[in-house]
């Protein structure tokens, strides 16, 4: 199976060295980093913000630190990130911030693209207004809101940072469950997880496993 994301004898200095890493479409990696500040770095690497000291990062085969502004736009419209700060706009309503890149790629909300995000955020168990501002949310439910956005933007890259480690159990478990359940349909995506620590997510069974805490990374391909 071809790979979607690889990343190539990646090295970012104080996080990784000599990284080797492929993740097909469809395909779950459960990445390990030593602390806050190296889930940022390692994700902004990922996804093409910030470029490594060596080594490279590989979309559909396109080197994202070779690419122009315009080609790196095209290739971000695949990718979707859940991260620990959630990245909703403070003066936009929950289910604006939520159809906010639908809007923004195509110029429309499907009726089955609102119907999706409805259906989420019920089984995340989302119980406030979607016209309400962020401010106005708690921490799981601005993450909730994240989530749900990425979900409906059918992405081919989902990536993970720091969103599920101080979520209560609860709340993780849910958020997990409707993770797992989008990499269950046909046209799943990839499925990029990064956690700090040693936080524990028994309900993940991912393809791949990878500890960067570690000089060398530890690898482990679970199929």
């Amino acid at each position: 199976m071809p790979s979607l994301l690889e990343l190539r004898d990646l090295t970012i200095p104080g996080i990784v060295s000599n990284l080797d890493l492929s993740l097909s479409q469809g395909q779950i990696a459960l990445c390990r980093t030593s602390g806050e500040q190296e889930t940022k770095q390692f994700l902004r690497t990922v996804i093409g913000e910030s470029a490594p000291e060596s080594g490279s990062v590989l979309f559909d085969d396109q080197p994202l630190y070779e690419l122009d502004q315009d080609q790196l736009f095209r290739i971000r419209k695949n990718v979707a990130t859940v991260t620990a700060q959630a990245g909703l706009i403070s003066n936009l309503k929950v289910w604006e911030n939520i159809t906010l890149p639908l809007l923004y790629h195509h110029g429309i909300v499907s009726d089955q693209a609102a119907e999706k995000a409805m259906q989420l955020l019920e089984k995340l168990g989302y119980k406030g207004n979607i016209w309400a501002l962020p401010g106005h949310l708690s921490y799981a439910e601005r993450i909730m809101a994240a989530f749900v956005r990425a979900a409906i933007s059918s992405p081919r890259l989902m990536v993970y940072a720091e969103c599920l480690d101080d979520l209560p159990r609860q709340h993780r478990e849910n958020l997990l469950t409707q993770a797992i359940a989008l990499q269950d349909q046909a046209d799943a995506p990839a499925a990029l997880f990064i956690i700090t620590g040693d936080i524990q997510l028994p309900l993940l069974v991912p393809d791949i496993t990878c500890d960067l805490r570690y000089n060398p990374p530890q690898i482990t391909r679970h199929t």
